[in-house]
């Protein structure tokens, strides 16, 4: 049987020059079909994810239960777009409390879902497990794909056909690991959409977004919820809850907002195992494609090192910060040593600000306060502004010299935004020391109101004097 007739295809010769979910976040289309994915756990939900999206940000592991929230990517099949959610495995009979607070997540994914794909492993199934999902998705009044999964062989995929006894619909025999039936599979969600509303409508572009860093058991999920008045994500008291980034579309004051929950930031030397470690670079991924970290901290704990490595990394991504005490209304360490040790020790020198998920305390500010660091991130600076601040700067503070020379600040103008991105004329870059660089930045940053905003400072040679 060749590729061709399998469903063997690359997404890539449908949709030329793009891959299914190629594009970049903002990837939540407003107004776009949802496609779920469920089944029971570990038959290849994020596999199948990762490779619809032909994105890695699902954690995959062997071990049943890695996948814990409902995660949310963009894909596109002969040019009609979708969004597809992940989900938790739904073991109704696992009596965790973490169990069942995966399980209710994927649920509440089907009250959203314009087509769900029911994932079965075939070399197993069909088990009770699939039993028990199969008898929920019959009453869920939502058309339904049966995927008979890891069908890599010829007698597998007749085996699939007998999932035609579940009572759901057509049966698509994939591999998801391997892509086989990928294409056939993608045809069928394409036509099993409802009709696509041509209605102009607004989203994409300018759409804010903020992922929530920090590590392990601060309460990052807890303040997620709290912000979404719901239970978005799972929350528990055991570290490491979350492994996946996150997505989630907020609707503040008339405006989109993306929310990316993520892992927590260990140590790497305390990474107790793979899928920890993968999570840690989903992360710092989903921090390199936000505008605005929200680095959460125990304010029972005070201000950690562990703490400012997250700061860090969130700079690195080039990522706006703001630092958040979390837990207010159990203590309140003194804001004026947390500030004067932020400023010591974080280039960037990120805004505090203070709440408790549980009581709801100061909640209402976090986010007007990521989206002004979100505006002053895009800002634009007049040239005529940024030269009479270097003049003053260099009165206040000449440059350092070596033998004769001295260095002379010449001219100075942002040549980006996004993060802002500013160009220094020099006499002689070779006298610009590393001490009186971060002390013009963070004079720049004082100046022009950039606390907690990645600024870039490029230092050129102009010659003369």
């Amino acid at each position: 049987m060749s590729a061709e007739s399998r469903g063997d295809r690359d997404p890539a010769r449908r949709v030329p020059g793009k891959r299914p979910g190629s594009s970049s976040v903002p990837d939540l289309g407003q107004g776009l079909p949802i496609v779920a994915i469920v089944g029971y756990p570990n038959v290849g939900k994020s596999t199948l994810f990762n490779r619809i999206t032909g994105r890695r940000d699902a954690v995959i592991d062997p071990f049943p239960g890695v996948t814990r929230d409902r995660r949310m990517g963009q894909a596109e099949w002969g040019g009609r777009a979708f969004q597809l959610v992940d989900t938790g495995g739904i073991d109704e009979a696992d009596p965790t409390p973490i169990g069942r607070q995966v399980a209710a997540q994927a649920l509440r994914a089907l009250d959203d879902a314009d087509l769900v794909l029911f994932i079965v492993d075939v070399t197993t199934a069909p088990t009770a497990g699939d039993l028990e999902v199969s008898d929920r998705l019959r009453t869920a009044r939502v058309p339904v794909l049966v995927i008979a999964n890891k069908c890599e062989r010829r007698e597998l995929e007749l085996e699939a056909q007998g999932l035609w006894s579940l009572g759901l619909g057509d049966v698509h025999a994939v591999s998801a690991q391997h892509g086989l039936g990928i294409g056939d599979l993608l045809d069928g969600i394409v036509a099993a959409l409802p009709d696509e509303d041509l209605s102009p409508r607004e989203g994409g572009e300018g759409i804010p977004a903020l992922c929530i860093m920090g590590r392990p058991n601060v309460g990052k999920s807890s303040i997620l919820n709290a912000i979404l008045g719901e239970d978005r994500v799972v929350v528990h008291d055991r570290p490491g809850t979350t492994r996946d980034p996150v997505d989630t579309m907020l609707e503040f004051e008339g405006r989109q907002i993306i929310l990316t929950d993520t892992a927590g930031l260990r140590k790497r030397g305390k990474m107790r195992e793979d899928v920890e470690h993968y999570s840690q670079i989903r992360a710092i991924q989903a921090a390199e494609r936000s505008d605005v970290a929200l680095v959460i901290c125990d304010a029972t704990e005070g201000l950690t090192d562990a703490d400012l490595r997250a700061v860090d990394s969130a700079a690195r991504a080039k990522c706006a910060t703001l630092l958040i005490m979390n837990k207010w209304d159990l203590a309140q360490p003194d804001l004026d040593d947390i500030t004067g040790e932020l400023r010591a020790k974080s280039r960037q020198r990120p805004p505090v600000e203070v709440c408790s998920a549980v009581s709801a305390e100061g909640l209402h500010r976090i986010i007007p306060a990521a989206l002004r660091l979100y505006e002053r991130r895009r800002a634009r600076i007049g040239t005529r502004e940024l030269n009479e601040a270097i003049r003053e700067l260099s009165e206040e503070r000449p440059g350092p010299r070596r033998g004769k020379r001295r260095l002379s600040l010449r001219y100075l103008v942002q040549v980006d935004e996004s993060p802002p991105t500013f160009r220094l004329d020099v006499n002689d870059r070779t006298l610009m020391t590393r001490d009186y660089g971060f002390w013009l930045e963070n004079r720049l940053r004082r100046r022009f109101e950039l606390e907690g905003i990645p600024l870039i400072l490029q230092v050129r040679d102009r010659g003369g004097g």
